[in-house]
């Protein structure tokens, strides 16, 4: 039996312990505060088997480039690559045509303004798709940020504000609307009860192939 490495515990005011295999193929423990080292290693034997195959499917799935950010690498804008152009100006400016034409003047700079780019791009995108869906479930967000966040593609706050990661608009759009409609239904209906599932269903009949999709290449978008 090959020995299973614990990434990270985490302990909290939760009630029971949860093992989570993240897309980086490592095992992360959540636990609650005065949980036994003992019940915590008793917990990775039970569920071994369980780790194991989980930790082979993530090291199988696509992973993201590793970007040097030069001529021709290719970058995902909703689902699309665009192969990166260093263009010959001094304006500074970062332009999304047949390819993502940053300027030269950027430098050493380059990867920190693409990164605000996506942020920006995401920030008009993920709202406008807020807004539209909005309408059709009925549900108002109180705000909606934008982070770094690496592990959660969204979340939904008690008091109604969605948060979504910059990451996600490299996402193919119906990829995008499904994370949205998703947080839009917590509004209302904070767990994933069968409940809430239904709920995403009668916006997004085919939610399951469109959630089997983010968990099958959510690697790709790690960047």
């Amino acid at each position: 039996m090959h020995e299973i490495r614990i990434e990270k515990l985490i302990r909290s005011r939760r009630r029971t312990i949860a093992l989570e295999v993240t897309h980086d193929a490592t095992l992360i423990v959540r636990a609650p505060l005065r949980t036994p080292a003992v019940h915590i290693e008793e917990m990775i034997r039970e569920k071994h088997a369980w780790i194991q195959r989980k930790l082979e499917e993530m090291k199988k799935r696509p992973s993201a480039s590793v970007h040097e950010y030069k001529e021709g690498e290719l970058f995902l804008f909703l689902g699309r690559s665009y192969p990166l152009h260093i263009a010959e100006n001094e304006d500074g400016t970062i332009e999304r045509m047949d390819r993502l034409n940053v300027s030269r003047s950027l430098g050493p700079e380059i990867r920190q303004r693409l990164r605000r780019w996506y942020m920006d791009e995401a920030a008009k995108e993920i709202r406008a798709r807020c807004m539209w869906f909005s309408m059709t479930t009925g549900h108002v967000p109180a705000s909606i940020r934008i982070t770094d966040a690496r592990q959660r593609w969204g979340s939904c706050t008690h008091k109604g504000g969605l948060n979504f990661s910059w990451r996600l608009i490299q996402a193919p759009p119906e990829i995008v609307d499904y994370v949205v409609v998703h947080e839009l239904m917590h509004i209302s209906q904070p767990d994933h009860s069968k409940k809430f599932w239904n709920k995403v269903r009668e916006i997004l009949p085919d939610y399951e192939r469109r959630r089997t999709w983010l968990r099958e290449n959510e690697r790709l978008l790690r960047i």
